[in-house]
Formats: structure tokens, sequence, C-alpha cells
């Protein structure tokens, strides 16, 4: 059996992707700074009642039933990444050019993912170490 293929596993992997992605976007952030009429962007927040909902073993699922053709959000586009950018929905801040990027507010945001990520990558290394405990001791 591989470890990997295990839920919780899966679940770490979707967190650190998101949180990899979203330094990607603060990186841009930063990077255009200066750029006239850039607006400052973020990812979605991540959903982890979404996630673990779209995790769940096939034979649990329930039929969904739709009454507006609109419950059901279109596909990703032509962005292959599962998470959406979007703009920032109240900046802080507008430059006179209209750059919405406060390099502030993007370290804070910088912090807070590095900080996620460090909290995220430990979990993956308790579960790890759950489960040599129980190799090392036979299980039982």
């Amino acid at each position: 059996m591989e470890l990997t293929n295990l839920p919780v596993f899966g679940l770490i992997r979707q967190r650190m992707n998101w949180l990899n992605q979203r330094q990607e976007v603060i990186a841009q952030n930063v990077a255009n700074a200066d750029t006239p009429d850039y607006p400052s962007r973020d990812l979605k927040a991540f959903d982890f009642k979404n996630v673990i909902r779209q995790n769940r073993p096939k034979t649990q699922r329930v039929a969904v039933n739709l009454t507006k053709p609109t419950h059901i959000p279109g596909s990703q586009g032509q962005n292959s990444s599962p998470f959406k950018e979007i703009d920032a929905r109240r900046p802080y801040e507008t430059a006179p050019d209209g750059n919405q990027v406060v390099l502030e507010e993007q370290m804070i945001k910088m912090n807070e993912t590095v900080t996620n990520h460090n909290l995220i990558t430990q979990i993956y290394r308790k579960q790890l170490a759950m489960f040599r405990t129980v190799t090392r001791r036979g299980g039982g």
C-alpha cells in the first residue's frame, strides 16, 4: 500500500499546492509593485470543507439535486491550477497611478503563507512518524 495515496496525505498535498501557488501570486504582486494600474491579487481562500467533500470515497457520495443551473461552478478555464486567482476585493490603498499593491500587506500575506507551510509540513512529518511507529512495532 502506497502511503501517499491515503486521504490525509492527499489533503496535505492539496494544502501545500495552494500555499505554493499563493506564494507565487504574492511574488507577482511584489514584482509589479511599481506597475501602473496593477491590481493586487490573491488566491481564493482554501476551502477545507469543500476539499473534504471532494475527497470522500465515491460510495458515500450523494447525488446532487440542482434547483438552478448556476449552483455548480463552470470549468477552471485555461488555468491548469485547481485554485482560483482573484483580485483583492478592497485594496488597502491605491497609488495615484492606479497600482493597488501595498508592500507591507504583501509581506504580511507572505509571512502568513510561510507559517502555514511550516505548519502543514509539521503535520506531514507527524503523520509519517505515526506510520513509522506502527510499522516498527509490528502494528500491535
